[in-house]
């Protein structure tokens, strides 16, 4: 490979494209890595405000047999904090240690829906035995990433055994291959129970993955410093591999029949292979067929207008909190990592009905009518607080905290709401509002503490990351996605109609997250590597 010296550019420097871009840079490729933001890490990244560290994207970490033996196979090694998951509802909570809680989270929602006992002891069953088949998928660390000639019997006593567990798994989690919204429903007719177990998950996710996360949550972790870290260690990995990055670079032109890739500078990039690990749609609108083949010029029409006709996954708004009270007080009312919702009630029809009404006829409402709806979504929503320091204490002054308190949210409203004028007034509003749901609910008086405030918005994240709609996950569930969404086929979810051409990251794949991106990036890189040794130098 080194005597090739074959050129490989990388389009985004999120976790696929750091994954992709170190894998080759270790292979002898000449690799360069080229970003539109002024860092590495897409979503993933920690930064600091007034002495204060808070994290982007992720709160924390999922496993999922790959991120932990993927960094061990680059050779990187890392500090790991416990990350422990706890539900609350109104003034119930529960910390996740085992499965074993499970029945601690029935017992609550029994003692707020009574009249429903007998539902939720199905639900409840329904939600062990999805996560039973999920254990299975993620008991043991992707062999792709593992050197199994070095204890055989570990391949004959464990692995073949369990590689027919996983099978027969993934066949019964086929089997809840449907909306979870749909499946809840079949169980209970009560629609504030089913919002409570359900709404911090994005619309029509998928019950196999949505139900089993009671177990997911025990596979969460923190790196030491942030997650930020993450994507810090893969560049100095990559850097040290020879590789090289262009940041500040927006990639608007992409010519397969010359194979250069060309920035809004007019700055071109020649390659032998090309991987994009950015956002889909932004790669189809760069794309310009002349110079293929008719065949493969309509190959790649279609698949353009299937991506870009489909929709991102809803978005987040995030409120950032410098508090004046010590980690103590939230590790003994919160935790690190808690998903919160102060109301039984669930959002219903303010997440439904209204919510479409509102997007679909914005001009038709007042804006005192369009923040009485917000404020009834912020008061029943489900809340994802994350702090830092309650992993890592050197995240926060001493005595002090910082806080991440996000909800699920839409980014057309946010969309329509900036074009109207008074987005500055929407973001004030939202932050007011949510630190006076808290300090009425779990963290009392919150809003006499605050030492500073500032928040992020679907419309934020589509501005910084370049990701469509601003989603965090890639495609929206309420259609059919325009991508691979079947565990057996990931290999094939990094390949596109466009020559000499890879995909990677939370776009190429659905359900997608971290670990997924992270795996398709390994994937895409593999392409590259078979199909560069296979040709004569």
């Amino acid at each position: 490979m080194k005597s090739e010296r074959k050129r490989v550019v990388v389009v985004g420097a999120g976790m696929a494209g750091l994954t992709a871009a170190a894998y080759l840079a270790r292979e002898g490729f000449e690799v360069l890595l080229v970003d539109k933001n002024d860092r590495v890490g897409g979503l993933v990244s920690t930064f600091e405000n007034n002495g204060f560290f808070f994290d982007t994207g992720p709160r924390a970490f999922i496993n999922s047999g790959i991120i932990k033996p993927m960094l061990g196979h680059l050779g990187i090694q890392w500090d790991l904090f416990e990350n422990v998951i706890s539900i609350g509802i109104e003034d119930h909570l529960i910390k996740i240690r085992s499965m074993d809680d499970l029945r601690e989270y029935q017992r609550i929602l029994v003692q707020l829906y009574p009249e429903n006992e007998a539902e939720i002891q199905q639900i409840i069953t329904a939600i062990s035995q999805i996560s039973e088949y999920t254990r299975v998928l993620y008991e043991f660390d992707n062999p792709n990433f593992t050197d199994l000639t070095k204890d055989k019997s570990f391949i004959f006593k464990k692995l073949i055994p369990w590689t027919f567990k996983f099978l027969h798994a993934l066949r019964k989690l086929n089997q809840y291959n449907m909306p979870m919204e749909d499946f809840l429903k079949r169980l209970t007719t009560n629609q504030s129970l089913i919002d409570i177990i359900i709404q911090h998950f994005f619309r029509k996710t998928p019950t196999h993955f949505a139900l089993g996360y009671f177990y997911v949550y025990l596979d969460y972790f923190y790196p030491k410093g942030g997650t930020g870290a993450l994507s810090k260690l893969i560049k100095e990995k990559f850097l040290g591999w020879g590789g090289k990055i262009e940041l500040n670079k927006n990639i608007v032109e992409i010519v397969p029949s010359e194979c250069k890739a060309v920035d809004s500078d007019g700055q071109a990039y020649p390659y032998d292979y090309l991987i994009w690990a950015a956002d889909l749609k932004t790669l189809y609108r760069s794309l310009k067929v002349t110079g293929l083949e008719a065949d493969t010029a309509a190959r790649i029409k279609s698949e353009s207008e299937r991506k870009r006709s489909s929709k991102g996954a809803e978005s987040v708004f995030i409120l950032y909190l410098g508090v004046n009270r010590p980690p103590a007080y939230f590790r003994q009312n919160s935790g690190e990592h808690l998903f919160y919702t102060p109301s039984r009630k669930g959002l219903g029809q303010t997440n439904h009905a209204e919510r479409i009404r509102l997007i679909e006829n914005f001009d038709q409402f007042s804006k005192s009518e369009i923040l009485d709806w917000l404020e009834r979504f912020l008061e029943l929503n489900t809340y994802e607080i994350s702090i830092p320091a309650l992993r890592d204490p050197t995240l926060s002054p001493e005595g002090k905290t910082g806080l991440m308190v996000s909800c699920l949210f839409d980014y057309p409203i946010l969309e329509k709401v900036e074009k109207a004028g008074w987005y500055d007034e929407f973001k004030e509003f939202c932050e007011t509002t949510v630190i006076r749901i808290l300090s009425e609910s779990i963290f009392k008086n919150l809003q006499e503490d605050i030492l500073f405030r500032f928040s992020a918005t679907p419309l934020t994240i589509q501005k910084v990351s370049g990701s469509s709609e601003g989603a965090i996950t890639g495609w929206s569930f309420e259609n059919p996605p325009p991508v691979i969404h079947t565990l057996k086929d990931i290999p094939k979810s990094v390949l596109t109609p466009i020559p000499n051409v890879y995909q990677a990251g939370q776009w190429v794949y659905s359900p997608a997250g971290v670990p997924i991106a992270m795996l398709t990036g390994w994937y895409a890189s593999q392409n590259i590597i078979k199909r560069a040794r296979k040709k004569p130098a």
